[in-house]
């Protein structure tokens, strides 16, 4: 958006108000009421967070002959309510952007670490453990690195999901980023870790998510049907086993690290194929658990003012979030 432009984001709309200001339509969906009737469900992001809103008596159809359309900026008029004691939006007219100065990239997410740097340091990380002179087998490094360099603009650009934690266009680079940092400063605690194989497990325990997830241009995230059939553990398995066989690494070596990337949910209930059964395996799924929850602690502390608490536990956390008041005497 224009420079010294400021307008009420979604999240500091007042129920009862009124709210007008531009914002990237990232999805069209249509329903049909019990009425009859048909309404949509616009998705509508302000840069900071998303809503979905509703219009009735109105078609995708209609909104499309108006120009309006997902992964296009729009002038929105917005009723500010109240649903079950949460906030709701409903459109009272939508139309396409009327400044053409505004860009779709002014509303979409983005990780608070430059992607690039994110990538080169995850690489970089990696390439620590290449050996300098050749050995009976490539290092699982070296495979690491050339998955990384095959995938580089997928890793980049790759949701970690479709709802939940690190939904955003370079999510899986930014949890996999982090977790590779953590893996680092955790194996100088516990010497048992495998230092290699906790680097190359953190950057590569997500990989499957490029074939999961279709990705668009915002960031929004999709089941393929692949993700569907197969999910993202085996597929991520399934690469660095057959990069592994291409490359000639030692067996077991990449058995560990399969294993890792099958049982870093943790257990079969959450999805893992199976549980961990080695150190490394139960490290990694510690460290990819604690990531998504701090995402969603930091995205509630976005929301929040100092001394406030979120109006319900969010999605994967077992209670609210308080956000600390320090400036209050007891």
């Amino acid at each position: 958006m224009p420079e010294n432009t400021e307008y009420t984001a979604f999240s500091d709309a007042v129920i009862g108000s009124t709210l007008s200001r531009p914002a990237l339509c990232s999805a069209v969906a249509e329903n049909i009421a019990k009425t009859g009737k048909t309404f949509v469900k616009i998705s509508l992001k302000d840069g900071k967070t998303e809503i979905t809103a509703m219009m009735f008596d109105t078609s995708a159809a209609m909104l499309e002959e108006k120009g309006v359309r997902a992964e296009t900026v729009v002038d929105v008029k917005l009723a500010v309510g109240e649903y079950q004691g949460a906030k709701n939006f409903k459109i009272t007219d939508i139309r396409p952007c009327a400044d053409p100065d505004i860009k779709p990239e002014s509303f979409i997410k983005l990780p608070p670490v430059d992607r690039t740097l994110m990538y080169n340091e995850i690489c970089d990380s990696v390439r620590k453990f290449i050996p300098g002179t050749p050995g009976k087998y490539t290092s699982i490094a070296e495979m690491t690195l050339k998955i990384l360099t095959d995938k580089k603009d997928a890793y980049m650009s790759s949701s970690a999901a479709v709802g939940m934690h690190h939904n955003l266009l370079g999510g899986l680079l930014y949890h996999s980023y982090r977790m590779v940092k953590a893996a680092d400063v955790l194996c100088g605690v516990y010497t048992v870790l495998d230092r290699e194989l906790m680097i190359c497990g953190a950057a590569m325990h997500d990989l499957g998510k490029i074939w999961e997830y279709a990705t668009t241009s915002s960031g929004d995230a999709s089941f393929t049907r692949e993700g569907v059939l197969y999910g993202h553990l085996y597929m991520g398995a399934e690469c660095i086993r057959n990069t592994a066989r291409e490359c000639g690494c030692d067996p077991e070596r990449v058995r560990m690290l399969v294993h890792m990337i099958l049982s870093h949910h943790g257990t079969q209930e959450w999805g893992a194929v199976q549980t961990p059964a080695t150190p490394e395996a139960y490290a990694l799924h510690y460290i990819d658990n604690l990531d998504a929850k701090i995402y969603v602690c930091e995205e509630a502390y976005e929301l929040l003012n100092a001394g406030e608490l979120t109006e319900k536990k969010p999605f994967g956390l077992e209670n609210r979030i308080y956000k600390p008041d320090y400036s209050e005497e007891d």
